[in-house]
């Protein structure tokens, strides 16, 4: 008797994996941005001048604070999504745990550019700084693991 197995697993193309995961990091952006502007109101912080130190001009804009934060934030799930792509599948680890390890890549990344080139980041708690990266990395995650 020959069954016929009526769920089939599809292969993800580079493009797909590409793509989804810049969809991935733009939620998962959004979702560090509130953390870290709730953070900052905890600290006494004006909205402007938290989300501001995303923004590539001088000035605390909270728009081009946003929008950069999101474009990078969507750059890095673009990475995570073809990364995951390709060794998702071989890891034992839950998608959810790669995510918050990868989370803490991109904030030493951003501690670096932080003490290195002098960035606005420093103006962020590190506290703050490393659970939105966390965050980012745990929503990557969830979003990526297999339905």
């Amino acid at each position: 008797m020959n069954t016929i197995n009526p769920v089939r697993e599809r292969s993800v193309s580079a493009g797909d994996a590409a793509v989804g995961g810049l969809l991935h990091g733009l939620a998962a952006g959004l979702a560090m941005a509130v953390f870290l502007a709730i953070a900052g109101l905890v600290q006494g912080q004006a909205l402007a001048s938290v989300l501001g130190v995303f923004a590539i001009s001088g000035g605390p804009n909270v728009l081009a604070g946003l929008l950069g934060h999101l474009a990078v934030a969507g750059v890095y799930g673009l990475v995570w999504g073809v990364a995951w792509r390709l060794v998702g599948s071989r890891l034992r680890a839950p998608a959810i745990l790669a995510g918050l390890v990868y989370g803490l890549l991109l904030w030493g990344v951003s501690q670096l550019l932080a003490r290195s080139i002098g960035t606005q980041l420093a103006l962020l708690a590190p506290w703050a700084l490393l659970g939105g990266h966390l965050i980012y990395g745990m929503v990557v995650g969830l979003l990526s693991r297999k339905a």
